[in-house]
């Protein structure tokens, strides 16, 4: 037999994790700090007073953060929508039935041999 044991999932819960809306928060925090800094160069650049940069980088984060939480949970659920319909489109392999007795005759095969070695 192989090294690699297939296990089944009985109670499979979709492609959902325990982590399910982790990319759209990472997603959103990326989109937050982009966002900061893009208008806090744009401030400097333009000339702008230290208070005015600050606070229109603020908003320009919140506004940002927002935005890229939406459009990581558009994102989780489109990849979690095609791999459900991937997972049920492809069902898991059930091995053949003579397979199956080869596999329970080999394992009969070496508890036998191993019992007989003991003996010995």
């Amino acid at each position: 037999m192989s090294d690699v044991e297939i296990i089944e999932d009985d109670n499979n819960q979709g492609s959902g994790d325990l982590h399910e809306d982790v990319p759209a928060r990472l997603i959103s925090g990326v989109m937050g700090l982009m966002g900061f800094f893009t208008a806090l160069m744009v401030g400097f650049v333009v000339g702008n007073t230290g208070v005015i940069i600050v606070l229109r980088a603020l908003l320009a984060m919140a506004v940002c953060a927002l935005v890229g939480r939406l459009l990581g949970i558009v994102g989780e659920r489109c990849v979690r929508e095609f791999l459900d319909e991937y997972k049920e489109a492809r069902p898991m392999p059930v091995l053949p039935e003579k397979l199956q007795r080869l596999y329970k005759a080999r394992e009969d095969e070496a508890k036998l041999r191993d019992s007989m070695k003991k003996s010995m």
